[in-house]
């Protein structure tokens, strides 16, 4: 993984997003969601907890959408019923929590904004809820971003093919011509290299080993700064 300029033949940069450009979700803000959806369903915490986690594959892959109907297969989990206006309460609370979590990194805009004036063109994929692209317009990062592959829309998880294809599809240019940013979950790096795409792993110092992401990662950064250092 050693250092590389790339010449002009790199047209495009594409984004993965939690653990990338905005810290992964945090555990004591989930923790604070769930608590006050707990208060408002009547629920023991540490079974709202439960459910809402086991249901996760389905909102990342838009089985569930967002919405205040989100909370409808979770009741029914959980055995309850609840209100409308709970309903709603609920998802207010839920949207806080997303929103909180779209939080750029340190140097993310300034990496955005370097690139989009150095020429590139800059896409998204992310495994992420139907509701994430809305609330990322609602933020700075949303204007850098006209191309994005989002799970819940699609359909699929990376490293399923049509993620990528997507992105590749809306920007016009082959895999050969894109580096992929991310931090490796979803083995997405895998799948971005199938796709013929340079890859840049976001190692953000987690513990599980560094084998399970390093060997499909072409270059590996510690800041987002370091990315600018790859290219022209």
């Amino acid at each position: 993984m050693e250092a590389h300029r790339y010449p002009r033949t790199m047209e495009a940069v594409i984004f993965d997003l939690f653990g990338t450009l905005v810290p992964n979700l945090s555990p004591d803000r989930f923790t604070a969601a769930a608590t006050r959806i707990a208060e408002l369903f009547g629920v023991p915490l540490e079974r709202v907890v439960e459910e809402i986690k086991s249901q996760f594959p389905q909102r990342m892959s838009g089985a569930i959408l967002d919405g205040p109907l989100q909370f409808v297969p979770l009741a029914a989990a959980l055995g309850v019923a609840v209100a409308e206006t709970d309903q709603h309460a609920a998802y207010s609370v839920w949207v806080d929590f997303q929103v909180a979590g779209l939080t750029p990194k340190p140097d993310a805009l300034h990496v955005l904004e370097a690139l989009r004036e150095r020429g590139y063109a800059l896409a998204l994929a992310s495994d992420c809820s139907s509701g994430t692209p809305a609330r990322l317009d609602a933020t700075a990062m949303g204007a850098f971003f006209s191309v994005r592959a989002c799970s819940a829309l699609i359909g699929e998880q990376k490293p399923h093919a049509a993620m990528y294809e997507h992105v590749l599809s809306g920007l016009g240019v082959p895999g050969s011509e894109c580096l992929y940013v991310g931090d490796g979950n979803s083995n997405e790096l895998a799948g971005a290299r199938r796709h013929g795409m340079t890859t840049v792993w976001v190692d953000n110092g987690r513990s599980r080993p560094d084998r399970e992401v390093s060997s499909d990662a072409d270059h590996r950064v510690t800041e987002l700064t370091q990315i600018l250092d790859l290219v022209h």
